[in-house]
């Protein structure tokens, strides 16, 4: 192609060469509407489709988020309520999704299928440009909010309002979103355009048809394809849609927000009896437009570099006084940067210190010059995860079009976010020339626009706010007209009527699908050899890794029991972040930066011959050429930590506590289904008690005033010793392969004993109520059952048919939840959980259910052929190198073959009705037992009281 050809409607206005990814940029602009449109020209079987549009805010309504649930729930070609769900059902997806960010919607979709590719490309261009939302009410109603009226009270609900109620149940979340309305003032980035379930209620549905029509047109659209696709056949589809408008004028400017020193102080809940410690302090900065790449940059060097581990010189000066548990700095960008520092769980009379010590620490470290070591060492790292290209599990083509769209939408260049090179060599440039050192004053204390934000904790709060919820409502519901009210009670039933309507033989007719046939008959084996090594083992990778070493360590810890299992959890987080024999923590991080791309300690549950059989896994890669760098800093950190230092462990003890509470609030249901794979399973019991509730109780227990913690370093570098040795090994190393290598590595640790297995077992089933503050609760209910490769390939068929049908529809959408699913695990644990959930009570009831439900389709004689694409969409994972080989590894250390797998696979292929009344009397063997945990308020716990039998508090 060259500049000026025309292809199916667009014009190729300009080609840019991207080395750092090897793939050449071309620039079209569709002439009929305006629309514009890059293809990363990419040898990657993965093919990526994404369209965006400019949203800018213009309130708290959530008017962006409502319209970005709403446009995929049916359109003029695919007239069903939900395409989306269908998707989910019946497609080999990689990537389904959108995302509501704070200035833009991004729908972004992929596939290693051609035609399935083709097809969720062809239904999200139908969805943003011609949705059903346009002329049903009803769409607004459900993903919007709505009333409902019980004959004596008043109460709102809908997807997006109960998802935001949960959102700002979240420390983090409120913080983000009050610290933008300090320093963004009269911008669009003041506004939430998640929405605030306060405010969410006073949006219109005519209001929302107003927005939608102003921003949702092809000459507001940026498009992004990448893979290998054919570019014409593509660029055909999306003119097929774009060419029925005509060209628009929509200007949509990101100005500049007007400099400010500012502070507020917000509230925020937490549990009863946490209230003390636990205010935060955020210090915000606005620094450097999207377009300055350099200084982008160096705002994230000097981010790790302040408060990237305990031994960062801002971080450590904080913990060392005593003013906090924890302090991070990160980064957010949009049109500007924004600049975060957080100290986090501090005492209210300790916030005028801190205020005044991180400027005047700042000016210090400053004054005294930046260390170029530790500078040049995290510009290393952040080298190696660039050249990486790891987008923490999203597909490199996606992570590729949303960097893009990140400088795109501003007027820059969209390749511009993905070349790196001349950036890199600019940044090194800076760390001698003093370019650090001003960059850190015109970011911080030197900042004309900055704000403080101070998060106080209140246990009342609440309650008080539950408070003037019911009477705000009692109080609308007093002042309602006769006509008013029936008007409520007209379109509820309206809204649940069309919801509970079945779907039309055409409508369902008209969404493109797969064939079996369209499915790999066999999966792709993973190339893996294993070879006994001395008294270790090792497995051996041989995977194109682009000069990437990846090793993964296991030890074999089953013999350490129950009680000292947290203390290995502690041990996770310690190593890396503690004073070796021969650095101190600092200078370890510095080696780590610059040697390798990661080290990472964590920890790994076999499940092999019915058992359950903990296993301490070290991560770590490296660019080959510096991969004999992993010998010795395996050695160093594993055998020679200094555990000596009781007030370091603690505040890694501290940081460990937190973030369990932070996550429980953000992620319940996860915390829930784990709690309950605890009762019912061994495996449950071995991880709650390593990193799960159990854990979290006893890390809690010394960490109250008091407590005695003066043998604890002993105690975890005793353990170790015990553990790291080459008895207990199995090594795995992926890339281009050496035995020799491994042979040095095995080599680091010392001879030991074998371990005698201790026997786990289940916790017992229970029925738990787990009360933290939260405005919306996250229900879970399920058991263990003997599970066959057969059984467990059908099981996946019907966790496609359950979460995304049955509970998709009575939980999500009749109940309002933000989700819901079914989670069937290899090892015989089935659970079902809701998430964001204003009615626990009633889900749990919905999962009861689910099992007739499966016998209904069976009999009513249901074709499941999109059920089996959607499941094996599903468990054939786009994965990169690295995960590829981490699951080989786990699948060999929990005794899993690949004719195990095959067998799986095949059942899964091959399921039947009758397959499917088999999984149904699986699951009501496993609902049977009545084991249930629920994560939620107070509120929440009066509706299930009756239903629970132990009520636990963080």
């Amino acid at each position: 192609m060259k500049i000026g050809d025309i292809i199916c409607g667009f014009e190729l206005v300009r080609v840019r060469s991207v080395a750092e990814i090897n793939s050449d940029v071309y620039e079209l602009v569709h002439l009929g509407t305006g629309a514009s449109l890059i293809f990363l020209d990419r040898e990657d079987e993965n093919m990526t489709f994404a369209i965006s549009f400019a949203t800018p805010p213009c309130d708290d309504t959530g008017v962006c988020h409502i319209i970005e649930h709403s446009v995929l729930c049916g359109s003029e070609k695919y007239p069903l309520k939900d395409p989306f769900a269908e998707l989910l059902k019946g497609s080999l997806n990689t990537f389904l999704n959108a995302m509501t960010y704070e200035d833009k919607t991004v729908y972004p979709v992929s596939s290693r299928c051609k035609k399935d590719f083709y097809n969720l490309t062809d239904v999200y261009l139908d969805a943003v440009f011609h949705p059903a939302l346009l002329d049903n009410p009803n769409v607004f109603r459900q993903e919007g909010w709505h009333y409902e009226y019980d004959g004596e009270r008043l109460t709102r609900s809908g997807v997006v309002y109960n998802e935001m109620k949960g959102a700002y149940s979240s420390p983090d979340d409120i913080a983000f979103q009050e610290l933008s309305r300090a320093l963004f003032a009269g911008s669009v980035y003041e506004r939430d355009s998640g929405g605030d379930p306060n405010k969410i209620p006073t949006l219109t549905y005519d209001n929302l048809i107003a927005f939608y029509k102003k921003y949702y047109h092809p000459s507001n659209a940026k498009i992004c394809l990448d893979g290998s696709i054919d570019l014409e056949k593509t660029l055909a589809l999306i003119d097929s849609h774009l060419s029925r408008f005509e060209k628009k004028d929509i200007k949509v400017e990101y100005r500049l927000t007007a400099k400010t020193v500012s502070e507020r102080t917000v509230r925020y809940e937490v549990a009863q009896g946490e209230e003390d410690g636990r205010a935060r302090i955020l210090f915000g900065y606005v620094y450097a437009e999207e377009n300055d790449a350099l200084e982008q940059f160096k705002t994230t060097v000097l981010s790790d570099y302040l408060c990237g581990t305990n031994a960062s010189p801002l971080k450590k000066e904080l913990l060392s006084r005593g003013l906090c548990q924890d302090v991070m700095m990160y980064t957010s960008r949009a049109r500007e940067q924004t600049v975060i520092i957080e100290v986090r769980d501090t005492d209210k009379d300790k916030i005028e210190e801190i205020k005044a010590l991180v400027d005047s620490y700042i000016r210090e470290l400053v004054r005294e010059g930046l260390d170029c070591e530790a500078l040049s060492a995290t510009v290393d790292f952040i080298e190696f995860k660039l050249r990486e290209h790891d987008f923490g599990g999203l597909p490199r083509g996606i992570g590729f079009a949303l960097a893009a769209l990140g400088t795109w939408l501003y007027g820059s260049n969209p390749e511009s976010a993905l070349e790196y090179e001349d950036t890199l060599r600019a940044v090194r440039a800076e760390i001698t020339s003093g370019g650090f050192e001003r960059t850190l004053l015109n970011m911080t204390v030197d900042n004309p626009h900055r704000a403080t934000l101070i998060m106080l904790p209140d246990e009342h709060l609440a309650d008080e706010r539950a408070e003037n919820e019911e009477a705000e409502l009692a109080q609308i519901l007093e002042s309602l007209s006769e006509n008013e009210l029936r008007r409520i009670i007209d379109e509820e039933a309206s809204l649940k009527a069309w919801q509970e309507a079945d779907e039309t033989d055409e409508a369902i007719a008209s969404l493109p699908t797969l064939e079996i046939s369209d499915i790999p008959k066999k999966a792709e084996r993973v190339p893996r050899r294993v070879e006994k090594i001395g008294a270790s083992e090792c497995i051996f990778h041989e995977i194109n890794t682009e000069k990437i070493t990846y090793t993964d360590m296991y030890f074999d810890m089953s013999d350490v029991r129950d009680e000292d299992l947290y203390l290995v959890s502690i041990a996770c987080a310690a190593l890396t972040n503690l004073d070796t024999d021969r650095s101190s923590a600092l200078a370890l991080q510095n080696k780590l930066k610059s040697a390798l791309g990661s080290f990472r300690v964590s920890t790994a549950i076999s499940t092999k011959n019915g058992g359950a059989y903990p296993y301490l896994r070290v991560s770590a890669s490296a660019l080959d050429h510096k991969r004999e760098l992993l010998v010795t800093l395996t050695d160093e950190i594993l055998l020679h930590t200094d555990f000596s230092s009781t007030e370091e462990i603690m505040n890694i003890v501290k940081q460990t506590k937190s973030a369990y509470e932070d996550a429980t609030l953000a992620a319940g249901h996860s915390v829930a289904l784990d709690r309950l794979e605890a009762y019912t399973t061994a495996r449950g019991a071995l991880s709650d008690n390593l990193s799960g509730y159990g854990s979290y109780l006893k890390i809690k227990e010394i960490c109250r005033d008091g407590a005695d913690t003066s043998e604890i370093g002993e105690r975890i570098s005793k353990l170790l010793k015990g553990i790291l040795t080459k008895e207990r090994l199995i090594l795995s190393l992926t890339g281009e392969c050496d035995e020799k290598l491994a042979e040095k590595i095995i080599d680091v640790f010392p001879s030991g004993n074998a371990p005698v297995s201790i026997e786990r077992a289940p916790l017992g089933v229970r029925r738990e109520f787990l009360c933290v503050p939260v405005k919306v609760a996250y229900a879970t209910a399920g058991a263990e059952i003997v599970m066959s490769p057969e059984l467990s390939g059908s099981m996946r068929v019907a966790r496609s048919i359950l979460s995304y049908e049955y509970l998709w529809q009575n939980v999500r959408v009749s109940g309002g939840a933000y989700g819901a699913g079914f989670v069937p695990r290899r090892t015989g644990f089935v659970g079902f959980y809701s998430y964001r959930d204003p009615s626990p009570a009633r889900s749990i009831g919905v999962f009861t259910e689910a099992s007739q439900y499966l016998r209904t389709l069976a009999r009513e004689g249901t074709d499941l052929t999109k059920f089996i694409i959607g499941a094996m969409g599903e468990y054939d994972v786009l994965q990169s190198p690295k995960n590829r080989a981490a699951m080989s590894s786990l699948a060999y250390i929990c005794g899993i073959t690949y004719e195990q797998l095959e067998r799986e696979r095949e059942g899964l292929l091959s399921t039947s009705l009758g397959d499917l009344i088999a999984v149904a009397d699986a699951i009501d063997n496993a609902t049977s037992t009545g084991a249930i945990c629920i994560v939620g308020g107070k509120e929440h716990l009066a509706d299930c009281r009756e239903m629970v039998d132990f009520v636990l508090n963080l």
